[in-house]
């Protein structure tokens, strides 16, 4: 019981947990500066101590612009966060607000605006005529100075936050940061790997309630299945949505009732469900966040191709290690060898259908995003494994297909064909 709340607790995201932490450890902090203010001032340091002190009205004076600061700021950093929110949603994506509220720097500056609002209230109600607290006063001081520079970090953070170019970037990384553990985890892992059920009897676990797969903990999986010398097979790969009593994992095992019953609760949690979708461990979801930018910019009302266009350039940037070196199914073993856990995985050609398929429809009349959806195929072409590269010939041929479906003038076409020449002669079993 207590370990689930704690893993409920640490799905909460947002400008909820980091923020609150830090802002009630500052508060705490303020009880233990006045506790070293009152031994200070009973103590043999007692001349370095009054270094610090000032006068009563001077000290409620200080305390009070801090506190009043602390919160009006924080109240306008909550404000300019909204707006942000709002031009994101309406201008770039609405799945980018995700991003935005899990910002670090966002969630800093308004947890250590609320910390020192508290930590000033707090020095404040302790501070008399007869009891300044100096060694707090100047803490309090600090804070406010550190405050500002977080706040100058906040608003440089914000101004990028919306600059649509920066934002592609950053989805790209994450999601080609992804792409590659998974194919070094895989190189890691022997090719002749099987997952053999054998004779043993199996069972399955169901989901308790619907949701996404957002998380799959490999590492507990596979030593849950050593510990209780099973294989675990996972019905659905990140990203699926499940119905409460869908199968979420198959194990193969000797196991009688008893065993069975202990197997489930161990299992409990280390497939995570969410009501959103959204999560680092699937692919396919950031690979729709780029596309949904670039579909939204090639739409009549906003009509911005060329951020269409970089979001193509990312993508292709983010496909390189895995065309390159391939994808499959992830089979983890146990320190002895034996295959303990299957993962469904994606391929090379999920990916770049989940990408290509929906730009090659949106920007069939558009020459400018053609042209770079055919030079994005060229890239990955050059590059690609030999067993990939049929993938790449298919979606040219389908590019100059949905091309020539609107009517393009002869130029036009010609100087397509001649763009997707070297992959459209190879991919021609007459040429």
């Amino acid at each position: 019981m207590i370990g689930r709340a704690l893993r409920q607790l640490g799905s909460v995201r947002g400008l909820i947990t980091v923020p609150g932490a830090i802002a009630l450890t500052l508060w705490l902090t303020a009880f233990i500066a006045l506790r070293l203010d009152r031994m200070l001032a009973r103590s043999d340091a007692i001349e370095l101590y009054r270094i610090l002190q000032i006068d009563h009205q001077t000290a409620v004076t200080i305390l009070s612009t801090i506190a009043g600061a602390a919160i009006t700021t924080l109240s306008l950093v909550y404000s300019l966060v909204l707006v942000v929110f709002t031009l994101a949603a309406g201008n770039i994506a609405p799945r980018l607000l995700r991003r935005f509220t899990g910002d670090r720097v966002n969630q800093v500056t308004a947890g250590l605006l609320g910390g020192t609002f508290l930590f000033s209230l707090t020095i404040l109600h302790q501070t008399g005529p007869s009891s300044v607290p100096g060694v707090s006063i100047a803490i309090a001081f600090c804070l406010a100075v550190i405050a500002v520079l977080q706040l100058i970090l906040f608003v440089h953070t914000v101004s990028r936050s919306v600059t649509i170019d920066e934002e592609i970037a950053a989805i790209s990384a994450q999601l080609e940061a992804r792409l590659a553990g998974i194919v070094a985890d895989n190189d890691d892992e022997p090719r002749a790997a099987s997952f053999d059920h054998g004779d043993a009897p199996a069972f399955e676990i169901t989901a308790a309630d619907n949701g996404y797969i957002v998380g799959i903990d490999e590492q507990r999986l596979t030593a849950l299945a050593e510990q209780f010398d099973v294989r675990v097979e996972i019905a659905d790969k990140p990203g699926t949505f499940v119905l409460r009593g869908q199968a979420l994992a198959r194990i193969a095992g000797d196991a009688d009732e008893e065993g069975r019953k202990d197997i489930k609760d161990a299992f409990a949690g280390s497939v995570s469900l969410s009501p959103v979708r959204g999560s680092v461990d699937d692919i396919e979801y950031a690979i729709s966040v780029l596309l949904e930018i670039a579909l939204r910019a090639l739409s009549p009302g906003v009509n911005d191709t060329f951020t269409a266009i970089a979001c193509v350039d990312r993508l292709s940037a983010a496909f390189v290690t895995p065309v390159y070196n391939g994808m499959r199914k992830r089979l983890i073993s146990d320190g002895d060898g034996t295959v303990r856990v299957s993962v469904p995985g994606l391929t090379v050609e999920d990916i770049v259908n989940t990408a290509f398929h929906p730009l090659r429809r949106a920007a069939a009349d558009n020459l400018l995003m053609v042209q770079n959806i055919a030079d994005a195929l060229m890239r990955l072409h050059d590059i690609a494994d030999k067993q990939v590269e049929p993938i790449f010939e298919r979606h040219a041929q389908l590019l100059m297909e949905s091309f020539e479906r609107t009517g393009p003038l002869d130029v036009d076409r010609a100087f397509l064909a001649d763009r997707l020449a070297p992959i459209l002669d190879r991919s021609d079993p007459t040429g």
